[in-house]
């Protein structure tokens, strides 16, 4: 087998060396329309590695990724004086037999994060890769709260472009009442 990352034959999707790379992140945030979305990678460094989301083996790599980057975050991560907070994917239907925003969302459990699966759908089928800005816009996702929230929320999702899915992520959780404290992904394609 091949590594996804450099292709040298190794036993795992992603070889030592490449695992050693991805784990030395460095956190970096970017703001959208006041809401702090937090990322881990450039789009250019691992876009192979997320364009697997459409694949089968896709699952593997993304909690890969998910291990060397969200994991590690979710486990230094805490919020004095709130008991609970949910993280929620932007809309995560299976596709290819998995959620990877899901997947992602699950990465941030820990004593004080829960996943609150199937609560944000979106109701447009409306695909944005490789799409422009001014499509965008005119093609909102129409998303809907499908769960009571209980608690704060952390938006998640795998990348973040020009930030219009995170804004009306959060401008749907807010018109139900609820509190956004942040966004995160896996990486900015800004970059």
């Amino acid at each position: 087998m091949r590594c996804l990352g450099c292709g040298r034959f190794c036993l795992r999707l992603l070889c030592a060396t490449c695992q050693n790379i991805l784990s030395s992140y460095t956190l970096k945030s970017r703001l959208v329309d006041g809401l702090e979305v937090f990322y881990f990678y450039a789009y250019s460094e691992i876009s192979a590695l997320l364009t697997t989301k459409h694949k089968l083996c896709g699952s593997g790599v993304f909690k890969a990724l998910c291990q060397l980057s969200i994991s590690r975050f979710a486990q230094s991560f805490y919020l004095p004086d709130v008991p609970l907070i949910h993280a929620i994917a932007l809309d995560d239907n299976v596709k290819s037999g998995y959620s990877h925003s899901a997947i992602i969302a699950k990465a941030l459990k820990n004593a004080q994060i829960s996943p609150l699966p199937n609560a944000l759908k979106a109701m447009s089928e409306v695909k944005y890769a490789g799409k422009s800005l001014e499509y965008r816009q005119k093609n909102p996702r129409n998303f809907k709260l499908l769960k009571p929230l209980k608690a704060p929320v952390i938006l998640v999702d795998d990348i973040i472009t020009t930030g219009l899915s995170m804004k009306e992520a959060k401008e749907c959780v807010q018109s139900a009442g609820g509190e956004v404290l942040f966004g995160i992904v896996l990486a900015d394609a800004r970059e």
